[in-house]
Formats: C-alpha cells, sequence, structure tokens
C-alpha cells in the first residue's frame, strides 16, 4: 500500500517523498478509516485525499464550499492525467446533467461538489449508483457553528453516513481550534477517526505584531531592512492601491492585486509575483487562494483579519519552503473599532434581508416557486440603486442569506454570453426571410447550437461578428463589429424571439431552493454567530497586544497545548531577552564599579569584545541617566545607587 501510493506521488506529481505527515493520512484513507486531518496553510491537504483518490477504482466524492478552488483543483488534476470534475453554480443545467451522466459511467476519480447541491433531491438520486469509494470534506470547519465560515448546508452532510454506508469519510481543515474539532468529529459522525493535527508551531516563522501610527513609512522600512520576495495585505481595494504606489515612489518593486481587475489583469500581475519579476505583491485577501509560492520571505498585514484563522491562514503563505521568514501584524487602536462595527453590520436585521432577498430576485424576474439551481448574473450596484440601499449593506445582506442557506454566491465568475431560442420556430424562420441583413447570424446560431431551442447555449460573439463579413476573415475584429452583433442579438430579444445574455464578469447567484414569498429565516443563529466573531476579534486582539509568544499562542489555539513552550523567535520573546540582557548589563556595572570604584569605562571594557562592548555602553548610558551611576570630573565612574536590584 506505501509502495502504491508513492507509485501514485511520483506518477502524477513528480515528488519522491511525501512531507512529513502526509503519508500517515494517505495510508489511513487507503485502508478505509475515517479520518480527521488538520493542516496549516501550505501543508499539502489535497494530495492527502487525492493519491487515494487514484488508488481506488471508483469515484472520491469531495465536498467543497470554495468553487474557485473546486475549479482550480479540477484544472490541475486533469492536466496531471487524472479525470476530474465539479458541480457548482457556475454551470449550466445542461452542463451539470452531461457531469452526472459521465459519473455515472465513472468517468471521474474525483467529483467535486458543493454542499448545497450534495443536500438537493436530484443530485441525491444519482448518489447510490455513483460508485462513490471515499468522502471528503474540505473546510470542514465550515460545519461548526463557532468556526468563522459556518454554513447550514454542512450539518445535513452526517446525512451522507445513511445514503452511503460503509464508505469512509475524511475531514481536511487548515483552520479549527480543539472546539471546532469536537464539532467535526461529532456533526460527520466520524466512526473512531484517525486524527491527524499538523504542526502549528511553524519553526521557520517570525512572529511579529506591532502598533503603528504610519503604516505605510513602517511597511517601506521593514521591506527596506529585508529581502526577497513579499506579501502585503490591505483591507480595501483603494487602501492596497495607494500603498502600492507607495511603495513605488520609493523605489520598491512593487504591484497591486484585487477583486476589482479584469482577469487578464489579475492573471499577468499574480505570475508576475510568482516568478518574481515584481517583488512585492500588495492585496486584499482575494489574492492568494491556490497560489503556491514558496520562497515568500515576508507577509505584512497592514490591517488585522477579523479573527485569528484568518490571520493564521493567510501569514502562512509565508517560509512554505521550510526556510526563515517573517509575519508580521500591524495594527492600531482605530482598527479594532473598525472591524468590529463592520461585523455588526455584516449581520443585518430580518427586514433588510427580506427586503434585499426579495429586492433581488425581483431584479432577476423570480417568481414565486421559481428559480432552483438556475444561474443569474448579479448587478449589485445597479439593484442596491433601485432598493435605495449602499452597494456595502447589500452586500452584507447577500452574505448573509448565503450562510442561512438561501442561495450560493460566486464572486468576480466570468460567464460566457447565452442565448435561447424563445420564439416559435415559424416566427423565427419568418423574421429571417423578412430580416435578410439578420439571416447569417441566424443560420450561424441554428446549425451551429444544437439544443438552442431547449436550453440556453453558450456563444462567442466575436466569432459571429467574424461570420458577417463578406470577406478578409483573417482580420481580427473590432469592437464595433461586436457591438454591431450585440445589438443585433437584442433586437430579437426585444421582439420575445430568443433570450440574451451578454458576457459578464459579474457576481452569480443560484437559489438553492425555489423563491419563498415567505422565506423562513434563522435570526437567532446570525445572533449566535455575530456574537461568536466577536469573540474571535477579542482573540486576536489578545493576541495582538499580549506580552505572550506568539508561536506559543497559535500552538495552543488549534491545539490541546495548555503551556506550550516559547519560541525564542517573536518580537515578544526577542524583547523579553533584551530585558534579560540588559538586567545582566546592569549587574555588572554594579559588580564592577564596587570591585574597582573610579574607573574609566575603557579599563572596564578593555576585555571584551566590540559587539559585548556596545550593548554594556547602551546599558551604562541608561544607569547614568537614572543615577544609579555618576561620571567625576575625571571621566571615572562611581557607583552611587541599588534600587535596580530589589
Amino acid at each position: 500500500m506505501r509502495d502504491l501510493a508513492h507509485q501514485i506521488l511520483s506518477k502524477h506529481w513528480g515528488y519522491d517523498a511525501f512531507r512529513p505527515g502526509q503519508l500517515a493520512i494517505v495510508e489511513s484513507l487507503m485502508q478505509g478509516n475515517d479520518t480527521l486531518a488538520l493542516l496549516p496553510t501550505g501543508g499539502g491537504k489535497s494530495i492527502c485525499f487525492q493519491v487515494p483518490a487514484v488508488s481506488k477504482s471508483g469515484t472520491t466524492l469531495v465536498v467543497s464550499p470554495l468553487i474557485a478552488l473546486m475549479k482550480d483543483q479540477v484544472e490541475t488534476l486533469n492536466r496531471k492525467g487524472i479525470p476530474a470534475a465539479a458541480l457548482h453554480a457556475g454551470l449550466s443545467r445542461q452542463e451539470i446533467q452531461n457531469t452526472l451522466e459521465r459519473a455515472l459511467h465513472g468517468t471521474y476519480k474525483l467529483l467535486y461538489v458543493s454542499p448545497e447541491r450534495l443536500a438537493t433531491q436530484n443530485f441525491r438520486g444519482y448518489l447510490p449508483n455513483l460508485n462513490v469509494q471515499l468522502l471528503v470534506v474540505d473546510e470542514a470547519h465550515c460545519i461548526s457553528m463557532w468556526g468563522q465560515d459556518f454554513r447550514p448546508s454542512y450539518q445535513r452532510l452526517s446525512e451522507l453516513r445513511q445514503l452511503l454506508p460503509g464508505i469512509p469519510m475524511a475531514a481536511f481543515t487548515a483552520s479549527a481550534p480543539a472546539w471546532i474539532q469536537d464539532d467535526i468529529i461529532q456533526g460527520l459522525q466520524l466512526r473512531k477517526p484517525y486524527i491527524h493535527l499538523g504542526d502549528f508551531s511553524r519553526n521557520n516563522l517570525i512572529f511579529h505584531a506591532l502598533e503603528s501610527q504610519d503604516k505605510a513609512n513602517h511597511i517601506v522600512r521593514i521591506l527596506g531592512r529585508s529581502q526577497g520576495s513579499a506579501l502585503v495585505f490591505g483591507h480595501t481595494r483603494k487602501s492596497v492601491e495607494n500603498l502600492c504606489r507607495i511603495l513605488i515612489e520609493k523605489g520598491i518593486s512593487a504591484s497591486f492585486y484585487h477583486a476589482g481587475l479584469s482577469n487578464s489583469e489579475r492573471s499577468e500581475r499574480q505570475n508576475q509575483w510568482v516568478n518574481n519579476t515584481v517583488r512585492v505583491m500588495v492585496c486584499t485577501n482575494a489574492f492568494g487562494m491556490g497560489v503556491d509560492k514558496p520562497d515568500v520571505r515576508l507577509v505584512i498585514h497592514s490591517f488585522p483579519p477579523k479573527n485569528p484563522e484568518d490571520y493564521y491562514q493567510e501569514a502562512g503563505r509565508a517560509g512554505r519552503d521550510g526556510q526563515l521568514s517573517h509575519c508580521v501584524l500591524l495594527h492600531h487602536p482605530n482598527d479594532w473599532k473598525e472591524i468590529h462595527e463592520s461585523l455588526l453590520q455584516q449581520h443585518p436585521s430580518e427586514e433588510i434581508l427580506k427586503h434585499a432577498y426579495h429586492g433581488i430576485l425581483n431584479a432577476l424576474g423570480i417568481s414565486d416557486g421559481e428559480g432552483e439551481w438556475q444561474s443569474h448574473p448579479v448587478n449589485l450596484a445597479l439593484i442596491a440603486q433601485q432598493l435605495n440601499l449602499h452597494p456595502k449593506n447589500l452586500y452584507y445582506a447577500v452574505k448573509a442569506l448565503e450562510i442561512l442557506g438561501q442561495w450560493q454566491w460566486m464572486e468576480g465568475n466570468w460567464q460566457p454570453a447565452t442565448v435561447m431560442m424563445t420564439g416559435p420556430h415559424d416566427e423565427i424562420y419568418a423574421f429571417k426571410e423578412q430580416h435578410p441583413a439578420y439571416g447569417i447570424l441566424l443560420d450561424s446560431l441554428l446549425r451551429g447550437h444544437g439544443g438552442i431551442f431547449d436550453h440556453p447555449v453558450n456563444i462567442h460573439e466575436a466569432s459571429l461578428a467574424r461570420r458577417l463579413r463578406k470577406g478578409d476573415f483573417d482580420r481580427e475584429v473590432s469592437n464595433e463589429e461586436i457591438l454591431q452583433v450585440q445589438r443585433m442579438l437584442g433586437q430579437m430579444e426585444k421582439l420575445q424571439l430568443m433570450r440574451y445574455q451578454p458576457a459578464t464578469e459579474w457576481p452569480m447567484l443560484s437559489l438553492t431552493e425555489s423563491r419563498s414569498l415567505y422565506p423562513s429565516l434563522n435570526m437567532p443563529l446570525l445572533q449566535r454567530l455575530l456574537h461568536r466573531r466577536l469573540e474571535a476579534l477579542d482573540q486576536l486582539i489578545h493576541y495582538a497586544q499580549s506580552n505572550e509568544c506568539r508561536s506559543a499562542f497559535w500552538r495552543s489555539h488549534f491545539t490541546a497545548e495548555t503551556q506550550p513552550p516559547s519560541c525564542g523567535t517573536c518580537d515578544v520573546c526577542k524583547r523579553k531577552d533584551r530585558i534579560a540582557g540588559d538586567a545582566k548589563s546592569r549587574k555588572f556595572w554594579h559588580n564592577e564599579l564596587l570591585k574597582h570604584p573610579n574607573s574609566k569605562v575603557s579599563y572596564v571594557l578593555k576585555h571584551f569584545p566590540v559587539t559585548q562592548q556596545q550593548l554594556l555602553i547602551e546599558t551604562l548610558r541608561i544607569m547614568l541617566d537614572e543615577g544609579c551611576i555618576i561620571e567625576n570630573e575625571n571621566q571615572t565612574l562611581s557607583w552611587v545607587g541599588e534600587s535596580f536590584l530589589q
């Protein structure tokens, strides 16, 4: 079994050996054991279930709430020759149906699915025939009401134990304190699980937390004293752009990244940073998902996250190659107040939630009893204007309704243009005869897209524009030609001959159940979540402001250790060392000047190396200021006080 695991690892990933801890998890799953694995960010958790999946004859079902990560892992697996697919809200009904049909024929080694879709009767009808050999629950902390990413749909995953009896289940997470680990084991009904706790000490990471009045200049100084690739996290798009501009003005190689950039811009900037063309990436937390850059030497947070788990995960992008790296949290009292107010906003009242629910669905044209698992691009800014709500408040309502299980929400998702014929066949063909200018366009749509009368089909407007030409097909299509196609499609939609949806990068909304005029909203749950999140914020404030070892904080937070050892390298430990060092220096002057009164500095220090002399002289200056030591007219020193020894 161990040999098979290594063969699969070598064949598909090109590695000669597993990372520490990975092999034990892989063997547990290959042996059919329920498993709970906690691996810090960068610990390689996906390989731990992907290798066993390849070893099995059937399909491994992977439950994940992160659509972007699903898509990224599926693309990576397929490139490695491992057949995989994902079912998520960004797919059309026909694409979902085709994927399920292929899954029934055993096409995929891994099938990724969201917890909301897994709960539908339609999908559950397929389950008994999918030859599932292993169940994997990624981001398993989402099952806990006390977790920062709680999703009610996760609490229904235990039903899979009845639907697929005897199939082993594995739960993976990078961020689960001890009490959430218990919630995972109980909530998923794991049976005598093998539990693997990764090393949360991250001995190669040196943690710092500093209160800062001028963060931009502070960051410039930190970058100036360090070397290598760096990540700097900001909390808003504007702050990220401003900080990047300041760094460039100071001569630091930097770029910025946030969700407001186009797909091509994000991809280009990410590649520049990964390939070390740019040293510093200034970003929001939209950056980093699926980015595996091992040689990040420095991660700076210019603004605190909302909880310890998010901070540890983002800071943990440093030093994945095991080399010494630094993680710096800059904070200010106003930051904590701002986060507190933001958390209150993120848990709106029932009145606002219902207003947002009906307002969005009205704007999308979804009637009562309709819309289940239909995906719709959402122009949130326009709807906010129609509802007389601030866009940020509407966004918070959307996210709260997602937590309560009303819909799935996928950010920044590019969707191709689609067309579906809605008019009767005879009317469409009559229109074609009466309007010859539309003939080539309609022929291209009707002949090139099967099922166009049954469901929306993807179209490429530039290709359609090229076909409308009478010649010169090799010339690049102009924006005006594409606009002409869009106008023609829009005109046919006005005549109710078709339904046309232009290409968009708007977020996608997918209802998990049909629209209800009286949606049931679990407001007590939302209040409990708010209370938990405020508690988590207090924990991060304690981390930032306390005089306890930073690394010891993480070990006690994620494990059952009550008194973990100090790391000796974080800013708190170094500060204590300096204080201890100063005490030794002070005692040295006390003893020397009592043994050799009226001595000169040069005489006392003549046998010490220069590095030690510097510390002793610094201590001497302090003691002269305090009056413990006085300097005589002939530049000799005398001891006059002992209060510091008490």
